[in-house]
Order: structure tokens, then sequence, then C-alpha cells
């Protein structure tokens, strides 16, 4: 059984598409925009390794909303 960790769980949410092939391409997408960042580049690697492991089946279960950022309200700044 493959477990992520928190920070895992917000990552794969902000990627999340309609698959986990397409979900680990997305995140593939972002490696040459993270720069020299060594804490990002492990957390993406470590999600990734789990991603490759886990089924499609259980990619499908996961359950991510709450790891989904919310839109910030308009508290009436301006």
């Amino acid at each position: 059984m493959v477990r992520f960790e928190e920070n895992e769980y917000f990552l794969i949410a902000m990627f999340q598409r309609e698959s986990r092939q397409a979900t680990i391409g997305e995140i593939h997408q972002v490696i040459p925009y993270i720069g020299r960042d060594e804490e990002m580049l492990i957390l993406i690697n470590s999600t990734l390794e789990k991603l490759w492991l886990l089924s499609d089946e259980a990619f499908l279960n996961l359950d991510l909303e709450s790891y989904k950022e919310e839109p910030m309200e308009d508290e009436g700044w301006m």
C-alpha cells in the first residue's frame, strides 16, 4: 500500500487530472520551472515515485477534496 505525506497530497491535488498517468505528466511538466529548489524537487520526486507504484484504481479512489485550495474570499480590501 502506498502512503502519501500531506505535502504530497497537496501536490497531487494541485495537478490532478482525469487519470494517474495524466497527473504524472502534469507534474513532470513543472520540473523545469522549479530551478534549484531542492526541497520542492525532493517532494516532486517522492510523489512521482509513489504515483508510479499506485494502481489506477487506487488513484481514482484518492480523496483529494480537502487538499484542493479554496478560492480566497473577497474581504473588501480595495
